[in-house]
């Protein structure tokens, strides 16, 4: 069978894009030049190989841990049933650190799962000195893997949100588990089958990190520093409240893209 004849085979399918996705990185082809190779005939152990990944991506299994790479910001980064794939709404969060890091900041990136806020960061501003923070073992390999993969020099730890080294931060930011049990139970199968409990599910109504991330913030931060966080579609307000009342002031409340609540920033005045 040729490249033609198996793309064909699934041309009026929904997942078109996807299952030619799946084929280029069996080739290592990349997507936009896979239709220069449709006279290429497939060897059996290739077309095995990607039926049996269809049959993964049939049964709702994410095509990001088929393939084991995730896009994010215009980086790959390799991914695992053991971290979150990060999502573009992220980005936007890293957009609105970006306007707050000073020079040579130290920058505390907590549950940093595959590494992909911290190594996006360090990429983009090689003069900061991070530290990336998770509890999962499993996670923080693949994390110093993405880093390796970019020469990122980042300092990770294996501990439940903050390092306990004695530093203190120009900056903190973090996506952390928000997920109420409630909404957990409601999540999209693709999600909730695949992707890892410990980096979604939240007690306290999806507000146990926040509420723990920003009691210890002042302690952390220095002098005029920063804490950004990304947080669920309902719990803005509530967050806001638990920073105020651990002494932070409020600076900055926007929405992602689709017009959802979704990012905070708070100052150690």
């Amino acid at each position: 069978m040729t490249v033609g004849a198996l793309l064909n085979k699934y041309q009026k399918e929904a997942e078109y894009h996807t299952v030619a996705l799946l084929l280029g990185e069996l080739l290592h082809c990349p997507f936009l030049t896979l239709s220069l190779r449709r006279d290429e005939e497939l060897s059996d152990s290739l077309l095995q190989n990607f039926y049996h990944n269809y049959a993964r991506l049939r049964n709702n299994e994410p095509i990001q841990y088929i393939t084991g790479k995730a896009c994010f910001y215009g980086l790959e980064f390799s991914v695992s049933p053991e971290v979150l794939i990060p999502r573009p709404e992220t980005e936007g969060l890293i957009e609105l650190a970006l306007q707050f890091i000073p020079e040579n900041a130290k920058v505390l990136d907590i549950g940093t799962g595959s590494g992909a806020i911290a190594i996006t960061l360090k990429t983009l501003r090689p003069d900061i000195e991070l530290t990336a923070t998770d509890i999962s073992a499993s996670a923080l390999k693949i994390a110093k893997q993405n880093a390796d993969f970019y020469n990122c020099l980042i300092s990770f730890y294996q501990t439940d949100l903050y390092p306990t080294t004695e530093d203190s931060f120009d900056l903190i930011i973090s996506n952390p588990p928000y997920i109420s049990p409630s909404g957990y139970a409601k999540l999209d199968i693709r999600i909730k089958n695949y992707e890892p409990k410990l980096a979604l599910l939240a007690e306290e109504n999806g507000l146990i990190f926040y509420r723990r991330i920003l009691k210890e913030a002042k302690s952390k931060l220095k002098p005029e520093g920063f804490i950004f966080l990304e947080h669920g579609d309902e719990q803005r307000h509530n967050i806001i409240r638990l920073a105020e009342i651990s002494g932070l002031e409020t600076i900055l409340i926007k929405d992602d893209l689709a017009g959802y609540p979704r990012y905070l920033g708070f100052k150690k005045s």
